[in-house]
């Protein structure tokens, strides 16, 4: 990052000249007052190589597939964006070229964050009433700053609503400027962001490209791996780090939708759902906020009940759709499918391994999970030969496929699942 400590002054300095006469403010200028190496110095950032983009910008690499890449940045306390302290900066691409970029100030997930080191899988108590008074009063402060900045940066503004459906909709209020729509979003008690995206994207009015549901089928099945020991697994699915916050169920879906073409941001899904501050948002509600978006898109959603069997679960893999999943779990849980993974990772003899896990799945009722230890993640892939099925966490890169038995998941399953299909 370049620029990451510019104070308020020297932000107000550095777009002072530009800004005292009718021409527009510089690439340069522009930069200076984000506090970033954001802007080229001729063109947009859409003509640029997404790579390039990120590496200048200090974004690391979050996700990867065959048509799609991400970078995200949980900055440090001390990073200022336009001034204010950005808790996420997310850049999206796709074919290698820039689609959009997220940068989410004061909000729910990330502000209420209670002290202390944060790891995957665990959570804490509530926040406390006086961190969730400051972090209302921190959206709004954040709002009314950015808002007077980017009016002296880019000029006035026009209102403007984003997204698609009835549930999945920010209000916006947007400048152009040089082939970049600004967005700024802000929404009471939940988030303040600024989007950058194409102006053409905005203009089109939301419009949704339905794929059809015998195309979307092909590409779907394309995306199943058969691997000589069994495993069969899905490929292609986008990673989202949900970072220090209780987000796991919002991060999760929007990684579910993003596979199957419909766009989607954890944070939009966490304020449609109603999750709390801090993180917990039940499945049901987000279900219900995410239900009319797919619709548009000409897809459907199947609830499941039940704990997940090898009949059921391969139904869905072999057709190349994952499966959102609610489970209990604890620390020595989460530990325990480590272990399992790493393990497995160096298996040579898959006879001896399948014998060796007649321990586990005895074992498995024996398990200690916390009922208030709530988490969902995705199944991803089984073996039906040595009993086993294959999850993934919303935890960033590391955690695209762990495995356990169908016993040990039985016994951490809440119950639940759910899948989008055509």
């Amino acid at each position: 990052m370049t620029a990451r400590l510019l104070p308020v002054f020297a932000l107000w300095g550095a777009l002072g000249p530009a800004l005292a006469q009718p021409a527009p403010v510089e690439p340069s200028d522009m930069n200076a007052a984000w506090g970033l190496s954001l802007f080229p110095p001729a063109g947009t950032i859409w003509e640029e190589d997404a790579d390039e983009v990120a590496k200048r910008l200090g974004l690391p690499e979050e996700s990867r597939t065959s048509s799609e890449a991400s970078f995200r940045l949980y900055p440090a306390e001390d990073m200022r964006v336009l001034g204010r302290r950005p808790y996420s900066i997310a850049l999206t691409a796709a074919q290698g070229r820039v689609t959009g970029l997220s940068i989410i100030f004061a909000n729910k997930g990330d502000s209420v964050e209670p002290p202390g080191p944060a790891t995957p899988g665990s959570r804490a108590a509530g926040p406390s009433n006086k961190i969730l008074r400051d972090y209302v009063k921190a959206i709004a402060d954040d709002e009314r700053a950015l808002d007077e900045l980017l009016g002296k940066a880019a000029g006035e503004a026009a209102p403007e609503r984003t997204g698609q459906g009835s549930k999945l909709v920010e209000p916006a209020r947007r400048r152009d400027w040089r082939g970049h729509a600004i967005l700024l979003v802000s929404v009471r008690d939940e988030y303040v962001a600024v989007r950058i995206v194409p102006p053409g994207e905005m203009d089109e009015g939301g419009a949704v490209e339905r794929v059809p549901a015998a195309e979307l089928r092909e590409k779907l099945l394309a995306r199943v791996e058969r691997r000589p020991n069994g495993d069969v697994i899905l490929r292609d699915l986008p990673m989202v780090d949900q970072g220090p916050k209780g987000f796991c169920v919002p991060a999760t879906m929007e990684r579910m939708l993003r596979y199957l073409g419909i766009p989607a941001d954890m944070y939009l899904l966490a304020m449609a759902a109603n999750t709390r501050p801090g993180g917990g948002t039940t499945i049901n509600d987000l279900l219900w906020a995410v239900g009319d978006t797919v619709r548009r898109h000409g897809r459907r959603i199947q609830t499941l009940s039940g704990r997940p069997e090898v009949n059921q679960i391969s139904r869905w893999i072999e057709s190349g759709l994952p499966v959102l999943w609610a489970i209990n779990t604890s620390r020595s849980v989460d530990q325990l499918i480590n272990e399992h993974t790493r393990q497995r990772a160096g298996v040579t003899d898959w006879k001896a391994w399948n014998d060796g896990l007649k321990s586990a799945r005895r074992d498995a009722r024996k398990l200690q999970r916390e009922a208030t230890e709530g988490h969902v993640c995705l199944i991803v892939g089984f073996n039906r030969e040595t009993g086993e099925i294959a999850l993934s966490d919303s935890w960033g890169p590391g955690y695209e496929e762990r495995w356990t038995t169908f016993e040990e998941a039985s016994a951490i399953s809440q119950g639940s699942m759910a899948v989008v299909t055509w």
